[in-house]
């Protein structure tokens, strides 16, 4: 995945290093778009996107100094992006458990036609595989490496993911038909 050229990418990063704020908004706006989307895959609401994406930044800020290679900028930011996903969604999963059965009730509201309604169902360790390939555009070898594990795992998640949705998109949900 390059949204940036590579040359313009580590100059900036270059910059931002050194304290140049300017240098560093580039790099955050050059991978606003996409870095949304996926935001928005995995978290599907968009104050909780919004609030990911000011922490991602404010994060990436506080730590452009210890990159250690200026031309994975894009995977460094991808991969802080991530953890703060899995922290929102880890609080959303707490409060959820902490409401009683609200958590029953939303699958009792599923409908298995709508692949964005669908994908929430999926679980975390299928969505974020699939999220940084088919949305973010990571081939298996990058997302590995954000998500510290071997090619064959990303392989198999992306291709169980795949298999989920097909099953969700299908109807079945816990082997039981929903209308």
């Amino acid at each position: 995945m390059t949204i940036m050229k590579n040359d313009l990418q580590v100059a900036l990063v270059k910059k931002a290093k050194k304290g140049d704020i300017r240098a560093f908004f580039q790099l955050c706006e050059a991978y606003q778009v996409v870095l949304y989307n996926s935001a928005y895959k995995l978290l599907q609401n968009n104050e909780d996107v919004a609030d990911c994406l000011q922490e991602t930044e404010i994060r990436a800020w506080e730590k452009i100094k210890k990159l250690k290679n200026d031309a994975a900028f894009n995977t460094w930011i991808f991969k802080i992006m991530i953890n703060v996903a899995k922290t929102i969604l880890k609080k959303r999963v707490d409060m959820i458990q902490y409401d009683d059965n609200d958590w029953s009730v939303v699958d009792k509201r599923y409908v298995g036609s709508d692949l964005e309604t669908v994908f929430m169902y999926l679980p975390e360790k299928y969505k974020i595989p699939i999220v940084l390939h088919y949305y973010a555009g990571f081939d298996v070898k990058e997302i590995a490496n954000q998500l510290d594990m071997p090619k064959n795992t990303v392989k198999t998640r992306l291709a169980r993911g795949r298999e989920k949705l097909k099953i969700l998109l299908e109807g079945e949900w816990d082997g039981e038909k929903k209308y």
